[in-house]
Order: structure tokens, then C-alpha cells, then sequence
């Protein structure tokens, strides 16, 4: 079963890597893919929340870096090594996948950029709700371009997803549940004083 779904999963890396493919969509997804590119949006949107999020806004700030954080540990630092899945550009041939990026020897499966572009997408959703197609539009970009360069199959890219999904509603939270557990301090502290 397992043998069947990696060989659909690197059939369908190789139509969308090799065959879905325009020089436009080349230098676009070769930008997207690029994390460097996004850190002053990420920047932009932290700020955003902290300065016009209100408390809800300074919430998500925390959040984000939160959901950052436990997307790229247990991603990279548990996961990756756990399946030890080597990336279509260090497993196929070059007939079998175009290589856009540079080449990287870390394990594929989960996809960290996508764990994290869907992590920041649930956070900024969260304070941010008409915005929400827009964040989640992005993530999806960054998810694909992972495919479309090269460095990922359609599974790692997918159950990066999810995972960032998941850990940013945790990371959410987290966040709540310690500022209620701190309202809560705070107010029985002021009552005490009274």
C-alpha cells in the first residue's frame, strides 16, 4: 500500500514538475519558493499585528512566532529525520524532475515551507478573517512552488499542510488559554489587594 502511494505521489511530482510547466511560471515559482523573499512580508504582517490587531492582534503576534517555531522543530528536527524521504531532485533522474533551485541534501517529507506558510496562514486568519483567502491563496503558491522547483513531492508538500495547519490552531491555542490563565491571575491578584 505504502509502495503504491509513493509511486502515484512521484507520477503525479513528475506530470505537474515536468509537463505543467511555462517559462513565465519558471521565474515566478522560483521567486515564490525563495523564503528569503517573504521575510518582510512576514515582517509587514507581525507589525501589522501587533500595531492595528488590537489585543486579539498582539495575540496572533505571539502566536505566529509560536507557530513558527513548533512547524519548523518538529518538521525538520523529528519528522524529516524520522522518514528519511530524499528529495525527487537527489532520487529521480534529470528526464524525471526539473531542478529550478539550488540543491538541497535535506530529507523531503514533510515540505517546512509549506508547514510554515500554512501555520502563518491560520494565525493571520484568525485576527485577519476577511483576509483569509489571501493568506491561504499565498500558502498554497509556496506549497506548489516547492513541486514546481524541484525539491518536493505533491505528498510532502501536502502533509506540510496539514501539519502547519494543525500547529498553528495550536499555537492559537496555547496563546489563549495562557492570556486566560493570566487574566485570571490578575484578577484574583486585584481582588486580594481590595
Amino acid at each position: 500500500m505504502i509502495s503504491q502511494l509513493v509511486a502515484i505521489d512521484t507520477a503525479l511530482f513528475v506530470f505537474l514538475n515536468t509537463k505543467l510547466t511555462h517559462p513565465v511560471l519558471d521565474c515566478v515559482m522560483s521567486f515564490v519558493t525563495q523564503q528569503e523573499h517573504w521575510y518582510p512580508v512576514l515582517v509587514g504582517l507581525w507589525l501589522a499585528l501587533i500595531i492595528w490587531g488590537g489585543r486579539r492582534g498582539r495575540m496572533a503576534a505571539v502566536a505566529l512566532i509560536v507557530a513558527i517555531a513548533l512547524t519548523d522543530q518538529i518538521s525538520c528536527s523529528v519528522i524529516k529525520p524520522l522518514v528519511g524521504r530524499l528529495r525527487p531532485c537527489n532520487a529521480l533522474t534529470p528526464a524525471q524532475c526539473r531542478l529550478l533551485v539550488g540543491r538541497s541534501s535535506a530529507m523531503s517529507f514533510p515540505s517546512a515551507h509549506a508547514a510554515n506558510s500554512f501555520a502563518m496562514a491560520m494565525v493571520a486568519s484568525w485576527r485577519f478573517r476577511r483576509f483569509a483567502p489571501v493568506f491561504y491563496v499565498f500558502a498554497v503558491a509556496v506549497a506548489y512552488s516547492r513541486v514546481y522547483v524541484g525539491v518536493h513531492y505533491p505528498l510532502d508538500v501536502l502533509a506540510g499542510a496539514v501539519l502547519g495547519a494543525l500547529l498553528g490552531r495550536l499555537a492559537i491555542w496555547l496563546v489563549v488559554a495562557v492570556r486566560g490563565r493570566w487574566d485570571r491571575w490578575r484578577e484574583i491578584r486585584n481582588m486580594d489587594r481590595k
